[in-house]
């Protein structure tokens, strides 16, 4: 009782911390094309067809979009495949989906990672499969409704916007 305890009052501390905008983002009248501060993920309903730029990677529903695909700098990426039908924008440098399996041996195999943000304590929560790694079967399941998008606001950045996303739904984001 005690760790749940610690850890529930741990995550309200990170999830207090994080400097990203709450899971859903906000409506905006901001055009498309218009970038945001690293960290901040907005709704953009107003982003159709060209406007979310070139597809460069897909995930089940999930569909990450570039608008300046090959360049350097920071730019606007999209998300799509949620459940109001409207893209979540960030603003990075580089932009790519996380392997769960990764994920997974990396927090729950072996010697097992630490929760340290809002996006590990949520995906915690959802994984049901105890204190242990997910078995393959379980895993398989899971990614068909689960995903991780990671943002870097520059090449070769350890920090990132990490979203967690499950059921069509923006569930968490946190900056790592």
């Amino acid at each position: 009782m005690k760790n749940i305890l610690i850890l529930t009052a741990l995550a309200a501390l990170l999830s207090a911390c994080a400097s990203v905008q709450g899971p859903t983002g906000h409506a905006s009248s901001k055009s498309p094309q218009a970038t945001l501060p690293f960290g901040e993920v907005e709704e953009s309903c107003a982003a159709k067809g060209k406007a979310l730029g070139q597809l460069i990677e897909k995930n089940g529903k999930w569909k990450l979009y570039d608008t300046r695909p090959g360049a350097v700098g920071p730019r606007n990426f999209f998300v799509t495949g949620f459940k109001d039908g409207c893209a979540r924008k960030v603003t990075g440098a580089v932009a790519l989906f996380g392997d769960l399996g990764l994920y997974e041996l990396m927090h729950y195999g072996g010697g097992g990672g630490e929760l340290r943000g809002t996006t590990d304590a949520a995906y915690a929560s959802l994984r049901g499969c105890g204190k242990g790694p997910c078995s393959e079967s379980k895993l398989k399941r899971l990614s068909r409704s689960t995903a991780f998008v990671s943002v870097y606001p520059t090449p070769g950045s350890r920090q990132s916007l990490e979203m967690l996303m499950h059921n069509r739904k923006l569930v968490a984001a946190a900056i790592k």
